[in-house]
């Protein structure tokens, strides 16, 4: 209960950190009466993976929910430019079974639930009426259950040992997405984009907050680079924030991929890498 309501406070902090843009025109009181409902499905086709393990993990695809409030601000320069957030709980299961493609004989069979806490945000471009596109990077926190459905050859005790210390119990991580949302009208989107999830063999406080303050610190340096390009040219300013936050999280992940509490060691993390695609419906 500790490590949740710690990381829950994690979550309000960085989460919050989005009313202090001077852009956004004093947004707190804003985000105080969030009033749009929201849900958003997807499915991915997913892989996992796990450095240095011998054995082969058998295919499997996502099934995603995420229920929570979003909101969509205009800046006080009145440049056109908006800022779009939705914040929500995330609830998924990551199964072979979910999967179509071909088995192979012999590969390990797994079915993974998950719930998280995350934001969505980016800048959309606007392309006339309520047709928009929204390049946009999301940041999830999670908690993973590994059910495998079959086991490593009992000879493998190295693989064995390390895919028990998953199996069956629940494990923090972190998930990052980017991709595209693409609004027809101004209550249904479709989406496509890619997610990397990282669950992790251990909790542990200190390594992992430092961890993630490494992270956001990057993240704000982007933000105020960013900033310097939304106010002349919203739409450039729009894609350059996609491209640089997505590929900085991309850089980061493979990092804790082999050391979960990088930049301050850890061991490498199970990872789960889906192509995904949706439907957003806002109320």
């Amino acid at each position: 209960m500790r490590k949740i309501l710690l990381t829950l406070i994690s979550f309000i902090f960085v989460t919050g950190a989005f009313a202090q843009d001077e852009d956004c025109n004093h947004w707190n009181d804003e985000w105080l009466h969030i009033k749009h409902p929201a849900i958003e499905l997807s499915y991915g086709i997913s892989k996992t993976n796990l450095d240095g393990f011998s054995a082969k993990f058998e295919n499997v695809s996502l099934g995603d929910v995420k229920l929570g409030f979003s909101n969509e601000k205009q800046t006080r320069r009145r440049n056109g430019l908006s800022k779009y957030v939705f914040a929500y709980f995330d609830f998924g299961n990551i199964s072979s079974d979910l999967d179509a493609r071909q088995k192979t004989e012999g590969n390990l069979k797994s079915s993974s639930w998950r719930f998280g806490i995350g934001r969505k945000e980016g800048y959309p471009i606007s392309l006339g009426g309520n047709v928009s596109i929204l390049p946009f990077t999301s940041s999830t926190m999670t908690w993973t259950r590994l059910d495998m459905k079959s086991l490593p050859d009992s000879t493998d005790l190295t693989d064995m040992n390390r895919l028990l210390l998953y199996n069956k119990s629940f494990r923090f991580g972190n998930a990052w997405e980017g991709g595209l949302n693409i609004h027809f009208t101004k209550n249904i989107a479709i989406n496509a984009g890619y997610e990397r999830s990282n669950t992790y063999q251990r909790y542990l406080f200190w390594k992992q907050t430092g961890s993630m303050l490494v992270e956001e610190a990057g993240i704000g340096l982007i933000d105020e680079f960013v900033k310097s390009i939304l106010r002349r040219e919203p739409a450039a300013g729009s894609i350059v924030n996609f491209l640089l936050k997505n590929a900085y999280y991309f850089g980061i992940y493979q990092l804790k991929s082999k050391e979960m509490n990088w930049p301050f060691g850890g061991e490498a993390a199970l990872d789960f890498d889906s192509f995904k695609f949706g439907i957003t419906v806002t109320f």
